[in-house]
């Protein structure tokens, strides 16, 4: 090999190594950490790693939905002695007074109003009487609590008739209170709610246990009763286009603090179905809840605003704040007394707490944490912390 091409060939190498140097030297500036971490190899200073791997290999937090509390109650009866009751006080958002903060707290609110809003000119319904009327001032009680929506499917909503339905659902909307359970036809008594918070959507369907003229047709006002296949049918549509699916059931024997083969068959078919939570009340007695299928079910939160002083378990009830992140985290139960004919009140007696908690099988600080791995339910009528 002459001279010339040793030359050449010396030439090609140098300017190889320069080219390299200057590539390598390039890479090190802007990414300096390789020269000082020897975990970096050399392939990865000619390797541009894709814009997902970065951020990938970067270990960021995974961002979590917001946490939604969502608060129930139980029976709200704003007729008979609870009207004369906010008469005398000249106050109707009376029955409230003292736990409209503590409603107005959550995320969303719902309570089973059992009394329809009517025009008339007198309100006065006497001890002992099952038809109810409620003076549409009170409902001034429901919008200082926070009341976000409310169940029309129980047995006295059609108390005034048609025109006490309509004119229920006309005074709710006024102020923006939603309404489920009941309507002018089948269509709308069946119609779900559903409410978008903190980006997730919660949808709420009602039902109630009468199989008479109450019932919602094509072309007669009503409630929507406990329709099994129907209720199956709505549930699984819902589940498909929201995150969270909510049955309540107006259902149950009276005065009693277990459910009856009604309440826990309805119950089940839901869970079953796709609901996430089974809510209910008409007892106006709490109940036992459980957990089925990893869902929880609370059977009745028995009465919230009533007048019912002839027995403590009628003048005691449940509220029920759920926690939801991605799923139920916890159930909070906050027992309630009702005091002078229709005031509710967060009961403060802790013994008197303990004892309504010990007979309903509820924790002694009245939280169930359903994040728990392997939480599982006792018998079909009981329930295990």
């Amino acid at each position: 090999m002459n001279d010339k091409n040793k030359k050449i060939i010396l030439i090609i190498i140098i300017s190889l190594i320069s080219l390299l140097a200057i590539f390598c030297l390039s890479k090190i500036v802007i990414a300096p950490n390789a020269i000082i971490f020897p975990a970096i190899s050399l392939p990865e200073l000619f390797y541009s790693a894709p814009k997902s791997e970065i951020i990938h290999n970067q270990n960021l937090p995974i961002i979590e939905t917001a946490p939604v509390t969502i608060m129930f109650g139980g029976d709200v009866m704003l007729s008979r002695q609870v009207n004369a009751q906010m008469t005398k006080n000249e106050d109707y958002s009376w029955p409230f007074v003292k736990i409209a903060d503590f409603l107005s707290a959550a995320d969303l609110t719902i309570i089973n109003l059992e009394s329809p809003f009517i025009i008339a000119e007198n309100y006065s319904v006497p001890t002992g009487s099952f038809s109810f009327q409620a003076d549409p001032q009170a409902i001034i009680g429901l919008t200082k609590s926070g009341i976000d929506l409310v169940t029309l499917a129980n047995n006295h909503i059609l108390n005034q008739g048609a025109q006490g339905l309509e004119e229920t659902k006309n005074i709710l909307t006024a102020e923006q209170i939603k309404s489920i359970g009941a309507g002018q036809n089948s269509e709308i008594a069946w119609r779900p709610e559903i409410f978008t918070i903190k980006d997730q959507k919660f949808a709420f369907l009602a039902y109630a246990y009468p199989n008479d003229n109450s019932v919602a047709t094509t072309d007669q006002p009503g409630i929507a009763n406990m329709d099994i296949e129907k209720m199956i049918t709505d549930v699984k549509k819902l589940k498909q286009e929201n995150d969270t699916v909510i049955v309540t059931m107006h259902a149950g024997e009276e005065y009693t603090t277990k459910p009856n083969e009604q309440q826990i068959t309805f119950a089940h078919q839901a869970i079953e179905a796709g609901a996430d939570l089974v809510i209910g009340h008409h007892p106006h007695w709490p109940q036992i809840w459980e957990i089925y299928q990893d869902k929880p079910i609370i059977y009745s939160l028995g009465n919230l605003v009533f007048d019912q002083m002839w027995s403590k378990e009628t003048s005691q009830g449940l509220l029920a704040k759920l926690t939801w992140q991605g799923g139920w985290q916890e159930i909070e139960f906050i027992p309630i007394n009702i005091r002078n004919y229709g005031q509710a009140e967060v009961m403060s007696n802790e013994s008197e707490k303990a004892i309504l908690f010990k007979k309903l099988n509820i924790p002694i600080n009245g939280k169930i944490n359903l994040a728990k791995p392997n939480l599982k339910s006792g018998p079909q009528l009981e329930s295990q912390p």
